[in-house]
């Protein structure tokens, strides 16, 4: 009998008393995005079908990131978009705007595990300055947490 005194008291010390509820844990969490992280495509025949890609990112400060994002659209013209910059961060979202194509912006959307890459355009047709078909919603998966060497993933070379 006294068992089941305890478990109102438990919920009313959750709920009230203590003052936490899990409100206060949504949302109040800063998400260190420093990291590598890959989107893998399927390969089938030896050929890479589907997006794969991979973006590095560098925490420099509460409010900014350094970020360099490279994306692959696969089999059979394998067309590909790269990107470096210094990104402002809040919320764990970074948004880049492409100075050739002002009618979308890129959004980089940060958890602990996982980057999800989004985009809003005012134009349907848009391809956020890419090639047609290769900016597209994906969800990389953080592989490493060490802090990466920004550069161009390209390989023209390393930004300092």
């Amino acid at each position: 009998m006294r068992r089941l005194f305890i478990i109102p008291i438990l919920f009313l010390c959750q709920g009230l008393l203590c003052g936490v509820t899990a409100q206060d844990f949504i949302g109040s969490s800063f998400v260190d995005p420093t990291g590598t992280y890959t989107l893998t495509g399927t390969v089938r025949k030896n050929r890479v079908m589907g997006h794969s890609g991979e973006v590095r990112v560098v925490l420099l400060d509460s409010s900014r990131v350094a970020i360099s994002f490279y994306i692959n659209k696969g089999y059979p013209n394998y067309e590909a978009g790269s990107m470096i910059d210094t990104l402002k961060y809040n919320e764990d979202i970074a948004r880049y705007t492409p100075s050739c194509d002002s009618t979308c912006t890129i959004i980089f959307w940060f958890t602990d595990k996982t980057m999800e890459l989004r985009g809003l355009y005012s134009n349907p047709h848009s391809g956020c300055g890419f090639a047609t078909g290769v900016m597209t919603a994906a969800i990389f998966i953080k592989t490493s947490r060490d802090k990466p060497v920004i550069q161009d993933l390209s390989a023209h070379g390393i930004v300092k």
